[in-house]
């Protein structure tokens, strides 16, 4: 069976703390034990009980002593580049609490912003809504109408590119006119070229067997009519 979670306050059960200052210290220095033999680093542990004469000192106090002052020894930089206290600690628990405190706070705002959206698209009128609720809510109606307007251009922008290229019909506002596709009902463009509209070039016929010449014709008939003006 799972042991249930200790919560971390004082014990103010006089046989209970001193119970459990023994159990810890003694888990404490087992534990500084086990670092400095797995590691193979310098380690001690001091912890002074109020109901003992002596603190209870893992190595052997002589040990413990000489690691202390090769540690004293250092540059104060050195030394207190990872050192922490208690107040430092307390601090660092609290912004990281406030910074929770605060996520929660924004998250429970747009629920409720959220949650008078839908009363706003039910029918609902606002009345009953502060001034501070009103404008949250046309905020987030705004950041929602962005949110769609930007949508429906990156659309647009894909479908005016596919119809450029040929792979659609573009739809919607600034959209690229869609490119026919030639096929056998198409007519030429050069040869059999057909105007359609004002201002459009006429047609221009092909020329074949059954076509008369345009320059010959009209040579042999100015010819024709001199020669009987003559006679």
């Amino acid at each position: 069976m799972a042991r249930s979670k200790m919560k971390l306050e004082y014990i103010r059960n006089n046989a209970s703390r001193r119970s459990t200052l023994r159990k810890r210290s003694r888990g404490i220095l087992k534990k500084v034990e086990e670092i400095s033999v797995l590691c193979g680093t310098d380690a001690c542990g001091i912890i002074y009980s109020p109901d003992e004469d002596a603190p209870q000192v893992w190595p052997q106090p002589l040990d413990a002593r000489r690691i202390l002052t090769e540690f004293n020894n250092l540059p104060e930089l050195e030394r207190t580049r990872k050192m922490t206290n208690h107040l430092a600690y307390m601090q660092e628990r609290l912004n990281n609490l406030t910074e929770k405190v605060v996520k929660s706070e924004n998250a429970n705002n747009q629920v409720e912003v959220r949650a008078m959206l839908y009363e706003g698209y039910s029918g609902s009128d606002f009345a009953e809504l502060s001034a501070h609720e009103v404008w949250a809510v046309g905020n987030a109606l705004d950041e929602l109408m962005s949110k769609v307007f930007e949508k429906m251009r990156v659309m647009s922008m894909n479908l005016s590119a596919q119809a450029q290229t040929g792979g659609g019909v573009a739809v919607g506002p600034g959209a690229a006119p869609a490119i026919p596709e030639v096929g056998p009902s198409t007519p030429a463009v050069m040869g059999d070229f057909v105007a359609v509209g004002p201002g459009a070039a006429p047609a221009i016929p092909e020329v074949g067997p059954s076509t008369p010449a345009m320059m010959s014709d009209l040579g042999s008939s100015s010819d024709g009519g001199d020669s009987d003006e003559d006679d």
